[in-house]
């Protein structure tokens, strides 16, 4: 049997391998007295959880089919003919049955509630919606359909999981589609679909995901000369954040100057990073610096990870919180910068070289955390560090790196002592923090954030810390 062949016949045997759970189930359910009393698993959500991650892998396999169609089918054809059978193949072979039915049959209604059944945030129906809204006659009438009648409803069906839906992430999914197929709008539909825009407008307020809905009618049936430019912009700038921000604005077509005041708006408002992405992906770059913005950016992630640990005095909470905004900011920056091929742009900045030694001083400290050593060696530990004439801090807000080995940053260590991602020095043990001026200013001096400079040999306060990232 081949590959897919194999792939298939596990598919199918996954209904008795769960009637075969359902027995075993039950029979432990025979001897729920010995159980222990919070085991309160019911058969249900394990059926549903199956039942989500057969849907799941249907439709991957179904994919993978159409893509291996269309590879052997545009093989056996003439170069001229090879395009359009692939794309028919793929079409054919990824599309359900029922869903390609409620498609040629114009039903809205049905739609939704198959796409509300059948949804799994873990395989995304995007590629599958496209393909089949193709066989409707009038695809656009039918997605009005489809929002106007679930949007009268005051209850709206449960997911395969049985959790509560949001139908919204729907009627978006649909006119998402609508927009990549550039289907046909008439009069009438249009008509229609501005009469829906009107009335989503009175929802939006301050809800960005209503503003998400009322930019996808706008952009999707070609409403955009109905609005003011200046009103839509504010709308985009309140759903910047989505995924989907970037390509709405594109097709609404606010013109470069009112995408212009909105990047604008989003430097002002202290979102460079969504400044940038508008930069770019709106063809704004000529009228931006998008590098610099970028560049400054990364520094300013680390300085403002700094500042949320001497706010709270680096107790451990802040250092968690400092790695985890520093962590999100340096990520962000890098997908915009594999994105648009920056790479050469950035290597002074280290940026990714930074993410990997966060990453793993956040992996050492949730070891530490979850494995801390026993108190015997704690005792030896503080004898040793009172043998080395050391300033102990009994706070606990203090506790830093449990063990000699976990040396995070050896670059910047001072005899043995390590530096945390934000400049304080600690020794290799729990409870213990170094002042190594304590020689100098008696055992009464305070601790304090410090930073060793290597080269020198100068053991410096925080606030005299060197960049990490150049100017």
């Amino acid at each position: 049997m081949t590959a897919s062949e194999n792939i298939a016949a596990a598919i199918n045997q996954i209904d008795e391998k769960k009637e075969k759970l359902k027995k075993a189930f039950d029979d432990l359910q025979s001897h729920r007295s010995l159980l222990s009393p919070s085991f309160s698993l019911s058969w249900s959500e394990i059926d549903s959880h199956f039942s989500s991650l057969q849907s799941s892998l249907s439709n991957r396999f179904r994919l993978l089919q159409s893509a291996t169609s269309s590879e052997d089918e545009s093989c056996r054809l003439d170069t001229s003919e090879a395009g359009e059978s692939s794309e028919r193949v793929a079409e054919e072979s990824a599309v359900e049955p029922e869903l390609r039915t409620l498609c040629e049959k114009n039903d809205g209604i049905g739609l939704i509630t198959y796409l509300i059944r059948c949804w799994d945030d873990d395989a995304p129906l995007n590629l599958e919606v496209s393909a089949a809204i193709r066989y409707s006659h009038n695809p656009a009438s039918m997605v009005v359909d489809a929002i106007d009648g679930f949007n009268q409803k005051k209850h709206t069906p449960s997911s395969s999981s049985g959790k509560s839906f949001d139908v919204r992430r729907i009627f978006v999914l649909l006119m998402e589609a609508l927009i990549e197929i550039n289907a046909d709008i008439t009069d009438d539909t249009r008509k229609r679909a501005k009469k829906l825009a009107y009335g989503w407008k009175t929802k939006i307020d301050t809800k960005p995901f209503e503003a998400l809905v009322f930019l996808h009618l706008v952009a999707a049936f070609e409403l955009g000369s109905e609005f003011a430019s200046e009103e839509l912009s504010g709308y985009v700038f309140m759903i910047a954040r989505y995924r989907q921000a970037t390509s709405v604005c594109n097709k609404i077509d606010l013109g470069s100057e009112i995408v212009g005041k909105l990047i604008r708006k989003l430097l002002d408002s202290g979102k460079p990073i969504l400044a940038v992405r508008f930069m770019y992906e709106c063809g704004m770059t000529d009228g931006f610096e998008p590098i610099p913005v970028l560049k400054s950016y990364i520094k300013d992630s680390r300085e403002a990870a700094l500042r949320v640990c001497t706010e709270d005095n680096y107790s451990l909470r802040s250092q968690n919180e400092a790695i985890d905004k520093e962590l999100s900011a340096l990520k962000a920056a890098i997908k915009i910068i594999k994105d648009q091929n920056l790479e050469s742009e950035f290597t002074q900045e280290k940026v990714e070289e930074r993410v990997e030694e966060l990453e793993k001083y956040k992996a050492l400290r949730k070891r530490n955390a979850t494995n801390p050593p026993q108190q015997e060696s704690q005792q030896k530990e503080k004898k040793r560090a009172r043998d080395c004439n050391v300033t102990q801090v009994s706070a606990p807000s203090q506790q830093l790196l449990p063990r000699p080995e976990a040396l995070l940053m050896p670059e910047h260590s001072h005899h043995g002592l390590p530096l945390n991602p934000y400049g304080l020095m600690t020794s290799a043990y729990t409870g213990v923090v170094v002042n190594p001026l304590a020689g100098l200013l008696g055992s009464a001096a305070t601790p304090q954030p410090i930073y060793f400079a290597q080269q020198t040999g100068l053991v410096l306060p925080l606030q005299y810390q060197p960049p990490y990232y150049s100017q």
